[in-house]
């Protein structure tokens, strides 16, 4: 699906669209309307995941592996996608004022970042937002007033370790409960959540078409460790005879005819 197509003439965002067809055409309720298009994006970014929904731009920075201080050339980078605008920001700004708008995106963008493996710098923040680096510290420290953890690459050595229990997050996953219920849960990120079971569910219906571990982490670029663990989880809830009955729902939505094709997986088995 190209991005082109994920818009829609006045602006609104794609799962905006979708949701209104299906109201439309179907005419079912919005609750599942939106649940139906929310599962078509999951489906779109699964198939693939170097799309971009609108809003989003690709940035490197600098892996949260490397430690602060060190010189940038010799750091690793990694790409990240940052949701500079979405679709409830305009009414947020109406709302709430410029500022405030200013102080979302950071909390965003930075969050983002640390999901995807990487860190933005004061400086990244500033460049992006088109502000001062003073301006980007003093709202930084406004958001820390109102306990909003804000992790830039000055703050990775302040992180806590923290083992998130992943397995209940795939079995709350299952079972229907939304990213926002199982972050609370687990004590995560929402956008932790909604990435670590869109890797979960890439990785388990690559396997259950039978495509060898090596293939899985070649063609989905997922290092072995998590792909192993991805599919421990996926391997103790098909054997739980309360979950397998909503795992393979939720697998049967995404399977189909042709499924290795548009994975472009073939012709690397």
């Amino acid at each position: 699906m190209s991005i082109a197509i994920r818009k829609n003439p006045n602006g609104e965002n794609f799962r905006g669209f979708l949701a209104h067809y299906f109201r439309s055409r179907y005419e079912i309720s919005s609750g599942i309307a939106d649940a139906l298009a929310e599962d078509v994006l999951r489906l779109v970014r699964i198939l693939d995941p170097n799309s971009f929904e609108e809003g989003q731009i690709l940035r490197y920075v600098v892996s949260v592996t490397e430690p602060p201080g060190k010189l940038l050339r010799e750091c690793k980078f990694v790409p990240v996608k940052l949701t500079l605008y979405a679709p409830e920001d305009r009414e947020y700004r109406e709302r709430n004022g410029l500022k405030e708008l200013k102080l979302r995106v950071i909390q965003r963008i930075t969050s983002e970042a640390v999901t995807q493996g990487g860190s933005l710098s004061q400086e990244d923040i500033a460049s992006l937002l088109f502000l001062d680096r003073r301006t980007v510290v003093d709202y930084i420290k406004e958001l820390e007033t109102r306990n909003v953890q804000i992790i830039t690459r000055a703050k990775l050595p302040l992180l806590p370790s923290q083992r998130v229990d992943k397995l209940q997050m795939i079995r709350m996953f299952l079972q229907g409960f939304d990213e926002i219920e199982i972050a609370s849960s687990v004590g995560c990120l929402e956008v932790s959540v909604k990435r670590y079971i869109e890797n979960f569910l890439r990785i388990s219906l690559l396997y259950r078409q039978g495509i060898a571990v090596s293939t899985i982490i070649k063609v989905t670029g997922i290092d072995s460790e998590s792909v192993e663990e991805c599919l421990n989880i996926y391997n103790s809830v098909v054997a739980d005879e309360k979950l397998v009955s909503f795992a393979h729902k939720i697998f049967s939505f995404y399977e189909g005819p042709g499924l290795l094709e548009v994975l472009k997986i073939k012709e690397q088995i």
